[in-house]
């Protein structure tokens, strides 16, 4: 237990420094999926460049198969915009993913340091932001939340809590979860849509809606509890409203 605390205190430093480094990746992020410029690239490209020195402290406390992902963004030049972005963000879901699970995952929670403040800055982007409820149809309405990807859909939602049910989606559906992980990229080209219980404007589900232009909302708290497999929904992410189709 001393020598886990003493790791702790010495990766105090660093994980102060890659708070604002991480922000301002996920904000740069945020930016160039919006509008695409040349300029809004280069400031992404170079946002993430200032985190990976930083990321590659802590890839020997995760294991070396999930580390390759930090490895990879050393060398973004060979990546295309979307790929950067991709890689980046599984680079930091797999550091959360060992932050969080703790005594779970054996050596690697023993060894690694896994502090309160390293966890908060990787749940920061998981975070639900206050929803408008004013404008929902009150005979329709089934849920609300930030707007990640905006657009219309419509369609029958599929209420996925485990990604071993990613194989019961089918072309045209409406993704309804709590909350996406890289396992979701598969069925990504097939969706119209994707509804998340948490997350905020650059967590997984919105960079991912982002990259391949799926109507998102994201936050909305309780769509996997308010929305039924097999029930033909709309979507508003305009306005951030998840609607039961009238004749429904």
């Amino acid at each position: 237990m001393v020598v886990f605390n003493r790791v702790r205190i010495w990766y105090q430093n660093e994980i102060e420094q890659l708070k604002p480094l991480v922000r301002d990746a996920y904000q740069r992020i945020y930016r160039y999926q919006l509008e695409r410029t040349s300029l809004l690239e280069l400031q992404m490209r170079e946002a993430i460049a200032q985190t990976t020195p930083i990321l590659e402290i802590f890839m020997e406390h995760i294991p070396h198969y999930k580390s390759s992902y930090i490895k990879v963004l050393a060398r973004q030049e060979q990546l295309a915009a979307s790929d950067l972005i991709l890689c980046f963000d599984r680079a930091v879901y797999e550091l959360h993913l060992y932050a969080s699970l703790g005594k779970e995952i054996g050596k690697y929670a023993n060894e690694a340091p896994w502090s309160k403040e390293l966890r908060t800055l990787l749940n920061e982007r998981q975070e639900i932001e206050p929803a408008n409820n004013s404008n929902a149809e009150e005979e329709l309405f089934l849920a609300s939340g930030k707007v990640a990807s905006s657009g219309h859909a419509e369609g029958i939602a599929t209420v996925i809590l485990h990604k071993d049910e990613l194989v019961n989606v089918r072309n045209g559906d409406i993704l309804v979860t709590e909350m996406t992980t890289p396992d979701f990229i598969e069925v990504a080209p097939l969706i119209a849509g994707l509804v998340t219980d948490r997350g905020g404007i650059v967590c997984h589900a919105a960079i991912l809606a982002r990259e391949f232009n799926i109507p998102c909302i994201v936050g909305c708290g309780n769509a996997t509890e308010a929305v039924k497999s097999g029930q033909k929904i709309r979507i508003d992410a305009v306005s951030g409203i998840v609607m039961g189709c009238a004749n429904e």
